[in-house]
């Protein structure tokens, strides 16, 4: 774990050789959690809520959409769209909930062995997944297709990204809402990533995944998928070429940044001592509008323990390097098309 940490910080250094983490252009967070377990099934999200809003201040953040991360079926900790809505109460200009992690996310992972669905079954998840928009939710998050375990707490979590569950995607076209999609990059088979891979819990062996992505992303080109965690690769396969061929071929799917020094060394946006890498900047060019920043940060309540990896900063540097056309799109003006917000987060 310290090797971990101390790895991060230096990575998070080396950025900031090329690109500082000072307030620039303000910005959209499309992705992020709150952590309110104090143990001894007590909670403070509220305290989370302060802490992300004193963040975003010191950043430049003008609003961030907060999620529920893809739980696992009966986890202890699992929450969802309701806990959130309470938490974010005082400050309503400067969030927005996505949902479904909490509830939709296990009924997928419990169903993700077979490759068929019964009526009730789906009946249930359509009941459920109308039931997150009906509460304010903007759109359906954080769902899974590929999610490796980084740790004792970190369940390995996999569906086919076509799986019949991921009827999803016709509820997200009906209702106008997105879906944000956690999913590590697997084009070829291959065997353990290096890091923080571990085997078990997580497979001997990468199966490929692109093929089945595809076929949801086909499945209802009115529906907007979004894919997390562009620049956090950990199987060395999320390539700004892989990256670049779905973007041309799906005008359904969208992307968002996230980096940190806990991924594999590879496939990162900013580059030591140059800033921002130039087949990225060509990249962002080429699609100006299919990019976002969603940096993943936990926020968590000072009245617990538990800690993780700093992702805001990098966002923030990512974010000082854009010229400020291009800023402007994948800081604001992008978030706010995707997900159908208003324009409240603007400046009085």
């Amino acid at each position: 774990m310290v090797g971990r940490w101390v790895f991060a910080v230096a990575l998070t250094m080396a950025m900031a050789g090329a690109a500082r983490a000072e307030p620039g252009a303000a910005y959209i967070d499309a992705h992020a959690h709150l952590f309110g377990d104090v143990g001894r099934g007590e909670t403070d999200y509220p305290g989370a809520v302060e802490l992300a809003v004193r963040t975003m201040d010191a950043l430049g953040i003008r609003k961030t959409l907060v999620m529920p991360p893809p739980f696992a079926p009966s986890h202890p900790q699992s929450y969802d769209v309701e806990t959130l809505n309470r938490a974010i109460a005082k400050h309503p200009d400067r969030f927005a909930v996505l949902g479904g992690g909490g509830t939709l996310n296990p009924m997928l992972a419990a169903a993700a062995g077979s490759t068929t669905v019964d009526d009730a079954l789906k009946a249930r998840f359509t009941e459920a997944a109308h039931a997150v928009l009906d509460q304010g939710a903007v759109g359906f998050g954080e769902m899974m297709a590929e999610h490796f375990s980084m740790g004792p707490d970190h369940p390995y979590l996999s569906a086919p990204a076509d799986h019949p569950l991921l009827l999803l995607a016709d509820i997200a076209a009906l209702r106008d809402a997105p879906i944000d999609i956690h999913m590590e990059a697997i084009e070829h088979e291959a065997g353990p990533p290096e890091g923080r891979y571990r085997s078990p819990p997580n497979p001997s062996r990468l199966t490929p995944n692109s093929e089945a992505f595809e076929r949801l992303l086909a499945h209802n080109p009115k529906a907007r998928i979004v894919w997390a965690h562009l620049g956090w690769d950990n199987t060395g396969q999320r390539t700004p070429d892989l990256t670049r061929r779905l973007l041309a071929k799906h005008p359904n799917l969208y992307v968002h940044f996230k980096m940190g020094g806990d991924s594999l060394p590879v496939n990162q946006p900013l580059v030591k001592g140059q800033g921002l890498g130039a087949e990225w900047l060509e990249l962002i060019k080429e699609f100006p509008d299919r990019f976002m920043i969603g940096s993943d940060q936990f926020f968590v309540t000072p009245r617990a323990q538990k800690r993780f990896p700093q992702h805001t900063k990098p966002m923030r540097m990512l974010m000082n390097q854009l010229p400020p056309d291009l800023a402007r799109r994948v800081g604001v003006e992008n978030v706010r098309r995707v997900y159908t917000l208003g324009d409240e987060d603007a400046p009085s």
